[in-house]
């Protein structure tokens, strides 16, 4: 059930409001509310820019969030004693009208059935073996026994703070209610167990806890991936957006990362998975030590997967887009998380899937047959919303209104539009080569050599037909010729390997240029060229962090070490900016402010913190047998808790780089720029060491080596090495 460990099933799973916990096996909640007698108004904190989330450990062992109802600001916090027991303390931080009437509520209960009854010492809540145990430090005002966790708050605003309360029936929650004047301060506590009376003891019991005990469970924050040093706060970010978007879906019985908070219940229904943010969240759950989550992520995104052998845009309670898919991302993906975690078992569940996924683009995507794919929607597949037109098309891209789309038309007989995609043609590039090492993986070699020569046959034709000689890069190009203005999907060929290296050159000259793509908030989703810049409406202008982490990822493949830093610091500075004051990671910004507010964006989106990713990469990243790490200018900066195949990983910068796996020192050096293919093993080590001006060392402290090979030749054994100036090294250890 729902493929989640115990020790998370006490989580903020619930897709109504972020303060809620929900215990998933029994879907018992604790639904906090506050109700204003100056506006007459209840809340039980519906997702809002009025909400500001902060830390929030992946296993909800501490997290902190802040609500404002009319003008009243509370804090909220949960520690964790045990995967069975919570405490919570629910207190004011600024009144916005007489404590007295402002009535803080909290509800305990069960969304779907349940047993809640008083008894002589209390109350008794139940579901099968599990009972539930609540204590208050402070006796509530008053207590009922109601049909929904908002009941008092209802009756409330029909009546004010003095109305009547009445037992239901049959009812699923207990309802108690507090004032600000009495209790600005309300501590409580739950426990689950398989007795009523264990259950109130340990409830009781957890009202007993001191504040240094509290501390002590705050510092479980510590275990996840931290940094020290310029915009520090990226590391923890991982962390925080991936928990706070983590929510269940009940219909599917599973837990995944989801896009926001924000649309799930008022767009949607109450579930939905677009389909390459999931992808995305995986790689940034597996980065911020999340393996659990990031698999989850994995399987729930390839739970998108039709007959007709794409995986599905969209699936939703409320609407379902099979004709179309989104930008083929998914196997360098899978491939990112299978670097860093080395799980085989995941590979091989999904490569079919994968493969079938890959086959369908060329299948069904070729509208005019020269082998170069456009964006379309397929006729004999669902009946999805816009199915069958220009809109789901643009659906397809992920980029729903960028003005690269504007001259393009729908050509219902090919099921595509009249316009060939550089995003989707590189992406598919690079999808193949990721899926041909994981069929090397699984050991099916011939599929990878398929793979690898229709990738080399798909990027001469990519170079042929989508590379505008007259301005120097890709872009889309109409089947009758002409080239559209180009966006940051014009770099994308970087990520893939399709430029040859003068072309590479061209490309990163427009990345910087600032009168193209080198804005406040780089890169804007529009060339500056382009008049439709300064729309600033969605992808008409603004800047997306995932057209930037793809811009990235191919400036580190072609080794401009010093203009992928450039870029990651821009992101970080940016999104440290908003994350840091406004406690927001929005979806998107003003490329010419670097303001991520705006009614076109979610304040705290998954794929947001592709941009602090980008930092964390920037100075560590995953290889596919080892690590790389560095800093191309010898910035000073620390990184800990990165959890790898190889083990726990420390990460020092500055004068030296050293490393420490589980706690231990393993490597250390004074070279600079950044080291490749770092690997500890059983009785293996190897790093390439990049090229020096002066001679330098290298020291694998923990290491008594029988045989060290230094580009392939054999040296005298030892675990410190001194290097000559020169190109790069590739040291060998056999130990």
């Amino acid at each position: 059930m729902y493929n989640i460990s115990a020790d998370r099933f006490i989580n903020t799973w619930s897709t109504k409001s972020p303060a809620v916990l929900e215990f998933l096996p029994a879907r018992f909640l604790v639904v906090p509310g506050a109700y204003s007698f100056a506006t007459s108004e209840y809340t039980e904190f519906p997702f809002s820019d009025r909400i500001k989330l902060y830390e929030h450990d992946h296993e909800a062992r501490y997290l902190r969030l802040t609500m404002e109802h009319a003008g009243t600001v509370l804090q909220l916090q949960y520690w964790k004693q045990d995967p069975w027991t919570v405490r919570g303390r629910l207190e004011v931080l600024a009144h916005g009208e007489w404590g007295l009437r402002f009535m803080t509520t909290l509800a305990f209960g069960f969304a779907e059935s349940g047993t809640v009854q008083r008894t002589n010492d209390g109350f008794d809540l139940s579901y099968r073996s599990y009972h539930f145990g609540v204590a208050f430090a402070d006796r509530p005002v008053r207590a009922c026994l109601a049909q929904t966790s908002s009941y008092m708050g209802r009756e409330m605003e029909k009546n004010g703070y003095y109305a009547p309360f009445t037992d239901a029936t049959d009812p699923l929650y207990l309802n108690t209610t507090f004032n600000l004047e009495e209790t600005p301060v309300l501590d409580f506590a739950l426990a689950v167990t398989n007795h009523p009376q264990t259950a109130a003891d340990k409830a009781a019991a957890a009202l007993q806890l001191s504040e240094d005990d509290l501390s002590d469970i705050k510092s479980n924050l510590n275990q996840a991936l931290a940094m020290e040093g310029r915009f520090a706060s990226c590391a923890a970010a991982l962390r925080d957006v991936m928990s706070w978007n983590a929510i269940a879906d009940h219909v599917n019985s599973r837990v995944f990362t989801s896009l926001t908070r924000f649309w799930i219940d008022k767009k949607f229904g109450g579930w939905f998975l677009w389909l390459d943010d999931v992808f995305y969240h995986a790689l940034i759950s597996a980065w911020s030590g999340d393996w659990q989550m990031a698999e989850n992520n994995l399987k729930a995104a390839m739970g998108n997967a039709v007959p007709a052998g794409n995986l599905a845009c969209l699936m939703s309670e409320f609407t379902e887009w099979v004709d179309r898919s989104q930008p083929p991302v998914f196997s360098f993906m899978v491939w990112k998380y299978y670097q860093l975690t080395h799980d085989l078992n995941l590979l091989a569940r999904v490569f079919p899937t994968l493969l079938a996924a890959h086959n369908w683009w060329f299948a069904h995507r070729d509208g005019n047959g020269n082998g170069v794919l456009e964006l379309g929607s397929s006729a004999l597949c669902g009946d999805g919303h816009f199915k069958q037109t220009k809109l789901a098309c643009k659906d397809e891209a992920a980029m729903d209104n960028s003005p690269m789309y504007d001259p393009a038309v729908f050509v219902p007989q090919a099921g595509t539009m009249d316009m060939e995609d550089i995003a989707l043609n590189s992406l598919l590039v690079l999808n193949a080569e990721a899926l041909a090492r994981i069929a090397k993986t699984l050991g099916h070699y011939e599929i990878a050599t398929d793979l690898l020569d229709r990738r080399e046959q798909h990027k001469e034709r990519i170079n042929q037909r989508l590379w505008d000689e007259e301005r120097g890069l890709y872009a889309n190009r109409l089947w009758s010729g002409e080239f559209v203005s180009p966006s940051p999907t014009s770099f994308y060929p970087l990520a893939a390997g399709i430029p040859d290296r003068e072309q590479a050159d061209i490309l990163i000259r427009h990345i910087f240029d600032e009168d193209e793509f080198w804005t406040k908030a780089p890169l804007p989703s529009i060339w500056a060229k382009d008049e439709a810049v300064h729309d600033d409406v969605y992808w008409r202008g603004r800047m997306w962090p995932p057209l930037n982490f793809f811009t990235y990822v191919g400036l580190q493949r072609y080794g401009y070490e010093v203009e992928a830093q450039r870029l990651a610091a821009r992101n970080a500075e940016v999104f440290t900016n908003a994350f840091d004051n406004e406690r927001a990671c929005y979806e998107n910004y003003n490329t010419f402010t670097a303001v991520g507010k705006s009614v076109d964006a979610d304040p705290f989106y998954g794929w947001g913190a592709l941009l602090p990713l980008m930092w964390v990469m920037n100075f560590v990243d995953s290889s596919d047998e080892g690590l790389d790490f560095g800093a191309v200018d010898n910035e000073a900066m620390e990184l800990k808790q990165l959890r790898t195949h190889q083990g726990t990983f420390d990460l020092s910068l500055g004068a030296t780089t050293e490393v420490r796996l589980n706690g231990e020192t393993v490597f250390v050096s004074n070279a600079s720029g950044r080291f490749r293919d770092f690997r500890m093993q059983d009785n293996y080590a190897s790093v390439i060491v990049p090229a020096q001006q002066s001679d330098v060392y290298v020291d694998f402290p923990q290491l008594e080596p029988l045989l060290v090979r230094i580009n392939g030749t054999e040296i005298e054994a030892a675990s410190k090495l001194q290097l000559s100036a020169g190109e790069e090294q590739n040291i060998e250890l056999w130990f």
